[in-house]
Parts: C-alpha cells; structure tokens; sequence
C-alpha cells in the first residue's frame, strides 16, 4: 500500500507540472487508490501551498461542466443528454478504451465523460470507495490495432460492468466482442465501429457517411466544381475513415461530374503523407482542394500546404483542434466539419449506464456534428463543437 502511495503521489506531481505522459484512466481514479492513506509519505508531507493550490485549479477545470447536446430530431427511447434515473450500483466500472487517449479529440470525449460520471456520483451521493468510476485507456499510436485488441483483453480481465470502445480496425474485436458477451459485459461502440456491430448494445457515433458528403458539398463550392482533390485519410481500415471517404466520392460522383478524386493517401499508409501529396501535386497539376478525414491529417496537409506556399489550394477539414480553429480564421483553411466530442462521451455513459441496469436502449445514437468557417466559428452556439 506504501508503495502505490509513492507512485500515485508522483504520477499527480508530475500531472501537475506539465508532464505529457497520459493517464490510462479517468479523472475518476480507481477505488482502492483514492482511499490511500498519503499521511505516511514524506512527499506528501512536505507538499508546498502553490501545489495545493494548483491542485484546486485543476480540480475545479476537470469539473466545469460542458454544454452537452446531441441531435434533438431523433426518435430516441432515452434523454443521453442526462444521468436523471441511473440508479447504478456503488464501485460500478466503466471501461473505455479508444484509438489514442493523447489526441486532443478523445481528451475532449473524455471530458464528456468525466462529466457524466462526476454528475452520477453527486446525483447518487457516491463517495470513497463507493464512487462509479471509469477507466480511460487506448494505444500511444492510432494505428496500432493490435496492441488495442491487447488492451482490450487486459480490460475485460478486470470484468467492468461494461466495456465502451472505438476500434481502430473495423475488422477487429469479434474475439472480444463474443468474449464480452460470455461474461455479461455489455459493449458500447463509440465513434468507430466494426463489422460484428450486432454483438453491441448501442453504437453513439458522428454521422460519417454524411458528414462526408457534406464536406464533398462545400469543398466542390469552394473549389469551382472543377479540378481534382485530394483526399487523405486517418486509417485505411477504421469505420470513421471509411464512411467518411465513401460519403466524400459518392457526393462528387453523383452531383460534380467536373471534379475528380484522387487515389486516397492514407496516413497509415506504406510512404509517409507528405511524400505522397509531393507524388500527388507533381502529377496533378489541377489539384485544387483538399479533404482531410481527421485532426492529426488536417495539421499535416497544412503544415505541407504552409511550407510548399501552395496557398491556392482549400482545405475542408474534420475536427477542430487549436491549430484549425487558427487556420479557419486565418484563412488557410476552409472550413472544417466538426464532431461533437463532449455530448458523445456524455451520451456514451448515459447509454453504459442504461445497459448495466439492463434498460432499454436505442441501437444507435446520432452524436451529431457541425460546419465550422470563418463566418461562424465564432458564434456561441457553435463553441461546443470545438477544442484545443
């Protein structure tokens, strides 16, 4: 017990001083380890004020409470804006494990969720060692498939009361999925499904087909309906990269005869991104724009745009992180579709909630997403969609 005192005593020094190493849980810390007894620790003994204090600041950020929406035209069973009615046991585990818990994105899911769980604890009076907690886990890397598949089996050895994932490979997870089933663990799927979705209690997901074809639509407008485009891909095998690329080539096939889409660049792919967009602009000199499926592939192809000064080519985005938010302004990029991060990992509670108390629960939930430009990233009603 003094020993896991030491260590969760410099893991939360070290959080506080701005060391990058992500947690591979929640806020919400797992019950054995919130009850140590820090009294007997000379580190803690001799914690200064300011470290106190900023330990009240991070406190009070980590609980803020967020706007949290989700698509009101829905036919839904259940509010997944609310917790009202989740009579959840004492010490209930929430296990999540996602594509890459670093990314600004799934830091911003993950604010979703805390939310949620923080809102339970208070509504159900919960504290100590009783507090409904979640773990928040994922690969470094978003294309390591097979070391999520590890960290899955890790997560159900635990046995949680459920299991929330987001696969990196579409294809993956049967083996766990059927696993999970076996052992009473029901499965929410968030933001990126797979092929054995009827082995899951819900899927809470963006609208990827769509939001795809909408960036098609502005991007055509934009561009002229004439010339080629880019696209470039976050993963080659993720449900969100698919359906978003899919609903992309469908629109321009069936509405912009004059505009062609290139072979897609992915950014798991053989050659590295930047080598294939010099491939792609050196043999297609009217490439006029450029869609990219996610943030990190919308930071790249800007840094690349940015550096070869080809700023005659339009960029529409997914995501909304500080450095597209900086380039929407700035003109450099177009405009972005933008998902709805915190009202998903709020709404994937309330759904993990419902299916531990075996309540009805609809098979999917529309999370929603948003067109962010330059003349309405600054509105008030659109701030929930973005982060930094």
């Amino acid at each position: 017990m003094k020993k896991l005192a030491a260590i969760f005593v410099l893991s939360f020094i070290m959080t506080l001083f701005g060391c990058q190493k992500v947690q591979s849980q929640g806020e919400e810390t797992l019950p054995d380890e919130k009850e140590v007894d820090l009294s007997e620790d000379n580190t803690a003994a001799d914690e200064s004020e300011a470290t106190k204090e900023a330990a009240a600041v991070e406190d009070k950020d980590a609980k803020e409470e967020l706007e949290i929406v989700i698509p009101n035209e829905q036919d839904l069973v259940a509010d997944y804006t609310s917790i009202a009615g989740l009579e959840l046991e004492p010490g209930a585990h929430i296990a999540v494990v996602v594509m890459n818990p670093k990314s600004n994105y799934w830091k911003a899911v993950k604010k979703g969720i805390q939310q949620a769980v923080d809102e339970l604890n208070q509504t159900l009076g919960y504290t100590g060692q009783d507090k409904i907690y979640f773990t928040y886990e994922g690969p470094d890397d978003s294309a390591a498939a097979e070391t999520q598949i590890n960290i899955i089996d890790a997560v159900l050895a635990e046995n949680p009361q459920v299991l929330c994932i987001s696969a990196i490979d579409r294809n993956s997870c049967q083996a766990q999925l059927e696993t999970a089933q076996e052992n009473g663990i029901p499965v929410i799927i968030l933001d990126s499904g797979v092929k054995s979705e009827e082995l899951a209690y819900t899927v809470c997901e963006t609208d990827n087909y769509n939001a795809g074809v909408q960036a098609a639509k502005k991007l055509c407008e934009k561009i002229g309906d004439t010339g080629a485009v880019q696209i470039v891909a976050h993963l080659q095998n993720a449900d969100t990269s698919t359906k978003r690329e899919n609903g992309f080539r469908d629109e321009v096939a069936q509405n912009h005869p004059n505009v062609r889409v290139l072979d897609t660049i992915y950014e798991d792919g053989e050659e590295s991104v930047n080598e294939s967009l010099q491939a792609a602009f050196a043999g297609n000199p009217d490439v006029k724009g450029c869609f990219t499926t996610s943030e990190s592939t919308g930071i790249t192809v800007l840094d690349y745009l940015a550096k070869n000064k080809l700023d005659e080519v339009h960029v529409v985005g997914f995501d909304a992180g500080a450095k597209q938010i900086e380039a929407i302004k700035s003109g450099k990029e177009y405009g972005v579709i933008c998902q709805n991060p915190y009202g998903m990992g709020y709404a994937t509670v309330v759904a993990a909630g419902r299916a531990i108390l075996g309540m009805e629960n609809d098979a999917y939930i529309d999370a929603g997403y948003q067109w962010i430009d330059a003349a309405n990233i600054d509105a008030e009603e659109n701030q929930k969609y973005l982060y930094e």
